[in-house]
């Protein structure tokens, strides 16, 4: 399910100063990135000041009935990590199923009901990177000293 449709570009940049009196680090907000920089650059106090960018309303998968997960497959065995991952940025990469390869592991980002269902799929995805070639063998060190 789509959380939101339309991709939305607008951002709101929070100006970041610590305040001892009053705990709230944030002073104002901005939708405007000039602006944020020129009151920024006017009224900062503290030397750690910041303008933080965040996206307003963005666009998001959900399914409350998966998870998104990280997992890492050795290439010859059914050895495996596997964790759990939070986040918007690794949540898109799981909706895609999104893999990338470090030496003889695979890593994956996928969604899933859970952690059986996950390894059973990320299975699945490293036979099919397997099949088609896609590991790069990375060469040993004895090759790369000529001596293999």
């Amino acid at each position: 399910m789509e959380l939101n449709d339309d991709e939305n570009n607008e951002s709101l940049y929070f100006i970041l100063e610590p305040n001892a009196e009053t705990d709230i680090p944030v002073h104002v907000v901005f939708d405007d990135a000039f602006a944020a920089k020129a009151y920024f650059n006017r009224f900062r106090t503290f030397s750690d000041a910041q303008i933080l960018e965040c996206r307003l309303n963005p666009g998001f998968y959900t399914d409350i009935t998966k998870d998104c997960y990280f997992i890492q497959l050795e290439r010859n065995s059914d050895v495996y990590v596997i964790s759990l991952a939070n986040d918007l940025q690794r949540s898109e990469l799981a909706i895609k199923e999104h893999y990338f390869f470090e030496g003889d592991k695979i890593c994956i980002y996928l969604m899933a009901s859970c952690e059986e269902d996950a390894v059973k799929a990320a299975r699945k995805i490293r036979d099919k990177a397997i099949a088609n070639n896609e590991f790069v063998n990375q060469p040993t060190l004895g090759k790369v000293l000529g001596m293999a």
